[in-house]
């Protein structure tokens, strides 16, 4: 389980790379056998909504040719994530190309779920922690570009 607390808000900020890191106590014990997923949807109900979605690669892993794009009909956004046995944590992502595409009003959920495989036959999940999603509008288009006076 998460050291301090179980569930945590999170802000977007529209048109930039975001990132959390989540720590486990030392006694969580990471291995190669717990395999996480965290994702963003609009609420538990499963509603679609306006948002960004990966339209090549595999959900859940950053690629350096990830194609993100704006859908009208998704009903989650997964993160890329990297799970750390050393660090004991994992670190959940989405880049600017990915957050450009919420809406201004969009608000919603987030969680982070664990699969322990260690015994095949009956895997263990735990749900780390969740919390609230909203977006902090952006004015500026990443295709906009500038440089410094000289």
């Amino acid at each position: 389980m998460i050291s301090a607390n179980q569930y945590q808000d999170i802000e977007i900020q529209q048109g930039a790379d975001f990132e959390n890191v989540i720590t486990f106590e030392t006694s969580h014990g990471m291995d190669a056998q717990k395999q996480f997923v965290g994702k963003i949807q609009k609420d538990f109900a499963n509603s679609t909504f306006t948002g960004p979605k990966k339209v090549n690669n595999a959900y859940g892993t950053q690629a350096n040719n990830d194609d993100w794009q704006e859908n009208s009909t998704i009903t989650e956004i997964q993160f890329d994530l990297v799970a750390s046995v050393t660090g004991n944590s994992v670190t959940l992502t989405l880049p600017a190309e990915a957050t450009q595409y919420f809406t201004d009003d969009f608000e919603g959920v987030w969680e982070l779920v664990e699969k322990d495989v260690t015994v095949v036959a009956n895997p263990i999940y735990t749900r780390h922690i969740q919390g609230d999603v909203v977006i902090s509008k952006g004015m500026i288009q990443l295709d906009d570009t500038w440089k410094a006076a000289s």
